[in-house]
């Protein structure tokens, strides 16, 4: 397994629980999850994708993973930039889409004639929320799917991070096949509570009196 992260924050949380005697499952573009006795939990550094699929799985979005528990920021980040932390949370086990399947062609067509294959920059959100909303509008079926990268937009517009609407970011959730997102958004520096700053900096103090 080659892990995505590396470092002595990064070896700190993964010698505390939950992940202490957690298995590697599988990883992402920007994340790590972590198997045990039926469970999964998710490890990142992209603030602004934690943060909103927290927020939408505590308001009851069928379409973003569930969030079964949200550890929140647990230590900072082995990157140079001081913001940065690693977000933990429990999450739902989801299924892949084939992306040869008819619903992966369909979702590939569908969200390229949204984005083009490019990246949507902060300037083109406006006209990329419109022409989500007419997409949602002729595909009932998938108004769930569209109406939340519409909201992930907004959540972008609003603050800070980057959208990341492809395939690869949708799942589909097992018995019931409802299609999730499971990762829209990335980057951005950590927004914190004063009691989750406190926390954190407790955790950089500690591993810099040990290494000293």
């Amino acid at each position: 397994m080659e892990s995505l992260f590396h470092g002595p924050y990064f070896d700190y949380v993964m010698d505390m629980e939950p992940l202490r005697s957690a298995e590697y499952f599988c990883k992402g573009s920007s994340a790590m999850l972590f198997k045990r006795d039926g469970r999964l939990w998710r490890l990142t550094k992209d603030c602004c994708g934690h943060s909103f699929l927290s927020q939408q799985s505590s308001k009851g979005n069928p379409n973003v993973v569930r969030i079964i528990h949200d550890f929140g920021p647990v230590a900072p980040c082995d990157d140079d930039v001081d913001e940065e932390c690693y977000w933990l949370a429990e999450v739902e086990r989801l299924e892949d889409i084939d992306p040869d399947s008819p619903t992966g062609q369909r979702l590939s067509k569908l969200l390229s004639s949204l984005t083009d294959d490019e990246p949507v920059e902060r300037g083109q959100i406006p006209s990329f929320i419109e022409a989500c909303r007419a997409t949602r509008d002729a595909n009932p079926d998938l108004a769930g799917l569209l109406e939340t990268l519409i909201k992930a937009a907004e959540y972008v517009k609003h603050g800070n991070g980057d959208l990341d609407a492809n395939l690869s970011n949708i799942m589909r959730r097992p018995g019931c096949g409802t299609l999730v997102w499971s990762d829209p958004l990335y980057g951005a520096l950590a927004i914190m509570s004063s009691e989750e700053e406190a926390r954190v900096a407790a955790i950089k103090q500690r591993l810099q009196t040990v290494q000293a």
